[in-house]
């Protein structure tokens, strides 16, 4: 009998469920767990919530009796209706919290990380051999260039230089409300977002699950399909104009020339590696400037990467370290996306900003 495989909500792309040493049977079962506890330990943002129940509902639809969707009280429940104490497969969690469940199971084999570039025990052997405590991103990002030969030329990063953040500091044009760049990818919401959005309702009159912030309509990928519509539509016709006005910031343009693919990563339906080949291909063929495809690739190779890696890398405690010895607790109007309750004007604009857009 073929092992089933567990889907988290945040491994719902193809790259999770390919088989090999590293992965599930070829004919995997495959269980998905939507457990109400999640909604409830933290407050979530009404329309994040939203977005990953979507996801997980097309991703089961998508697999049709292949998957079996449990909707429990929590993850403990759910798997054991599904398989009672039969074994299950699942990659390894993003969280500690989610792996500590995991072991704790009994029946669970864990599996090995996947939608990251490099494998754990690559970045325990390259931080150990840099002291474990006196490590930087950009040494780690020139490590993961040359390792996966990202922008390289020979032994040389493309366009010779490996940053290009000089190039890419520009502020907006002068008296400009809005860049003028062509829209990001918007998806169209179908029956299964208004189930999700009924079952949110539901869950608020309750009364025993909160959320913060305004949802719908959905505008990041709940699919695989999407995602990648999201991708394709950004390197051709925006990535061009990505670099130059990437750390500015418009009060009227939320978007800019953003890519708004994190969320599509996170949920597993984007892979790093095809954004940043696919990045890549456009400079190659001309398509788009080297900072403006370093700089893209700098986010997804670099910076998300090395933080992934780090939260390993430190353990569990690493969350509480508190550098800077903060100890003020955040203000209510804060937690609430108050931006009414705000007179600074940036502050008032990115809490209005959040608490509409949950981005």
């Amino acid at each position: 009998m073929t092992t089933a495989h567990w889907l988290f909500g945040d491994q719902l792309g193809p790259h999770f469920l390919t088989p090999g040493d590293d992965g599930p049977a070829h004919d995997a079962p495959v269980v998905i767990i939507e457990a109400r506890s999640v909604f409830r330990r933290r407050r979530f943002h009404r329309a994040k919530a939203h977005l990953i129940l979507s996801a997980m509902r097309h991703r089961a639809a998508e697999l049709g009796d292949r998957a079996s969707y449990i909707r429990s009280d929590t993850y403990r429940e759910g798997l054991h209706e599904a398989l009672g104490n039969s074994p299950v497969t699942v990659h390894h969690p993003t969280s500690h919290a989610a792996l500590r469940l995991v072991r704790s199971l009994g029946t669970v084999t864990v599996l090995p990380a996947r939608g990251f570039l490099v494998p754990q025990p690559d970045f325990t052997a390259w931080a150990d051999g840099h002291g474990g405590r006196h490590l930087r991103q950009e040494d780690f990002y020139r490590w993961v260039r040359r390792g996966h030969h990202l922008l390289m030329d020979a032994d040389a990063p493309a366009g010779g230089r490996w940053n290009h953040d000089h190039d890419n500091r520009e502020p907006p044009p002068k008296d400009a409300r809005t860049l003028d760049v062509p829209p990001p990818y918007r998806p169209r919401e179908d029956a299964i977002d208004e189930e999700v959005r009924h079952d949110l309702d539901r869950w608020e009159r309750s009364g025993d699950t909160s959320f913060v912030g305004n949802d719908g309509p959905r505008r990041f990928p709940a699919t695989r399909r999407e995602a990648s519509a999201a991708l394709r539509r950004f390197v051709e016709h925006r990535l061009a104009g990505f670099g130059p006005h990437e750390d500015a910031m418009l009060r009227a343009d939320p978007v800019m020339s953003h890519s708004l693919l994190s969320s599509s990563l996170n949920l597993g339906l984007l892979h790093p590696a095809e954004c940043v080949e696919k990045a890549e291909e456009a400079w190659r063929s001309g398509q788009a400037p080297i900072n403006s495809v370093e700089g893209f690739v700098r986010q997804i190779a670099g910076w998300r990467e090395y933080v992934w890696q780090l939260y390993w890398y430190f353990g569990d405690d690493y969350r509480h370290s508190n550098a800077l010895g903060h100890r003020t607790p955040l203000p209510d109007w804060f937690l609430e996306l108050d931006a009414d309750a705000v007179t600074a004007r940036c502050l008032a604009t990115t809490l209005a900003q959040v608490r509409d857009t949950g981005w």
